[in-house]
């Protein structure tokens, strides 16, 4: 069959496409097989590509067949029960990947049942790959919000993001601000964020900084006094990565000013936790949202559960 490999890290504009490729024959345990109709190559696969990430999500060997979340027919079901799947053979589904993002650039593609969805008639194949990852994902963070919250969501311009910050407006969302690298963008259809902010021009976990936006509009010449007057967020969204050793230390600061002085830090961008701020965020490749309050869990979230992922990436063809 063909597919589309990587033969060693790099730019994606060294991919290859071969014709030789063995069609699989043996599915694994739990997996299905699927005829593959459209591939959606992310952000998480040029980092996989380039070599980034690889002590956590390196392929097993090389050559490697990149892609992880595509839309295609089912061909075999391999035992898998339709009445729980939702979805039987000859059904256009789209999957997204689980253990590494790989596989998918081939005619032929297996994929976890459990990650697997049907397609409805009027969505396009190319349409339903794109969506695979980045939609759900965002559909599963907007359960955890309410309507009456005000909601920062860092790295809000990729595709979990923008995702977010329109699903969060259709639910009628109190106040969504978006840390983004074109803050302009996240301001306009179809996004309409309330507030957004380039983070790499200013120091999205600074709430002196988000006053200033708040207050005028464009982050600056701040009117002090009205500035003075805005709410602090009741949670933040962090899909950039990397903050939440920033937000922790900020907690902890918050915690300590209350005690010693009866008055919070005024530098924190969230509520404190006691007041109910959270803060939520997700790693690479992984459809979980995970709430973080201390320095304990986020080692638990960011290193041992790579770790994991790492060995696991490396065992797993």
């Amino acid at each position: 069959m063909k597919a589309i490999i990587s033969p060693n890290y790099g730019s994606y504009h060294n991919l290859q496409l071969v014709t030789d490729v063995a069609k699989p024959t043996e599915i694994p345990k739990g997996n299905i097989l699927v005829k593959t109709m459209a591939v959606a190559l992310a952000p998480g696969d040029v980092r996989v590509l380039s070599g980034a990430c690889k002590e956590f999500q390196g392929p097993p060997t090389f050559p490697y067949i990149p892609g992880g979340d595509l839309c295609g027919i089912v061909v075999d079901m391999n035992n898998a029960d339709p009445s729980i799947v939702g979805y039987n053979t000859g059904d256009r589904v789209a999957a997204r990947f689980t253990t590494g993002p790989r596989g998918a650039l081939a005619e032929y593609a297996h994929v976890s049942p459990k990650m697997t969805y049907k397609v409805p008639d009027n969505l396009t194949s190319v349409d339903a790959a794109a969506l695979a990852s980045s939609a759900t994902i965002a559909l599963t963070l907007s359960q955890r919000i309410t309507p009456e919250e005000r909601v920062i969501i860092i790295g809000a311009g990729g595709g979990v993001g923008s995702h977010l910050c329109q699903i969060l407006r259709e639910k009628g969302v109190k106040c969504i601000a978006a840390a983004s690298h074109d803050p302009d963008r996240m301001l306009k259809e179809p996004l309409l964020c309330n507030y957004a902010m380039d983070y790499n021009s200013h120091d999205v976990y600074d709430f002196e900084q988000w006053q200033k936006v708040i207050s005028t509009g464009t982050g600056t010449d701040a009117d002090t006094d009205a500035a003075s007057a805005v709410e602090k967020f009741d949670t933040v969204i962090d899909l950039a990565g990397g903050g939440w050793l920033r937000f922790l230390e900020q907690q902890q600061a918050a915690v300590a000013a209350t005690t010693a002085n009866n008055k919070e830090d005024h530098h924190m961008i969230v509520k404190p936790a006691n007041q109910g701020g959270r803060y939520l965020t997700l790693i690479p490749g992984d459809c979980h949202i995970y709430e973080l309050h201390n320095i304990w869990q986020g080692l638990q979230l960011l290193l041992f559960r790579n770790l994991y992922r790492a060995i696991v990436s490396r065992t797993i063809g």
